[in-house]
């Protein structure tokens, strides 16, 4: 959902669906919208493939520069065509993002998530936007979302990794999520 930076699409979804109906301004609103998506998401690397390099004259008054100049590129280069990425089709991916988050340990506040996190992944739950937004803000994260997703979740779930090593997941409760894993659960 945080198309603004970089991001590749199929030659096929150009030439076949966006291409014809591609907005003069504003695209990146246009991208995140529901009626584009069409439930698709954007998988990011957990090693930044893109520099945010303006602090003047960037959108939105370069509101995120403080968190943005905070990444860094990955420096060793990766041979693309020697990776199996098979793992990233999406029901294989799916089901093992499934199984991770099933199996992360789930924290009641922001205080144990950070505590256990040094030794596990684990997982802390909201049930509203606002609710995720105060989580969001105690962790340092982002907390605005658009087209009613938090930026850069997948499926309503954010990572951070605050100790580098293991994840803490803020999710919807695991059985709101199941629904939207379904398909990927039963294959």
């Amino acid at each position: 959902v945080f198309a603004g930076l970089g991001w590749m699409m199929t030659r096929k979804l150009w030439t076949e669906e966006l291409s014809s109906k591609w907005p003069k301004g504003y695209w990146d609103e246009w991208l995140r919208d529901p009626e584009q998506r069409k439930g698709r998401h954007v998988l990011r690397p957990e090693i930044s493939r893109t520099f945010h390099f303006g602090v003047k004259g960037g959108a939105s008054a370069n509101q995120f520069g403080d968190r943005l100049t905070q990444v860094f590129l990955n420096p060793d280069p990766v041979q693309w065509n020697r990776e199996d990425l098979s793992h990233l089709q999406l029901d294989q991916f799916d089901r093992e993002y499934w199984s991770m988050l099933r199996s992360a340990r789930r924290v009641e506040n922001v205080e144990d998530a950070v505590e256990r996190a040094k030794e596990g992944d684990v997982r802390l739950e909201y049930t509203s936007f606002k609710q995720f937004q105060s989580l969001a803000t105690k962790l340092s994260l982002m907390a605005d979302e658009k087209a009613g997703i938090p930026r850069t979740a997948y499926k309503g779930v954010v990572e951070t990794r605050p100790f580098g090593d293991h994840l803490l997941l803020l999710t919807p409760p695991l059985k709101d999520l199941q629904k939207s894993f379904q398909s990927a659960i039963t294959r």
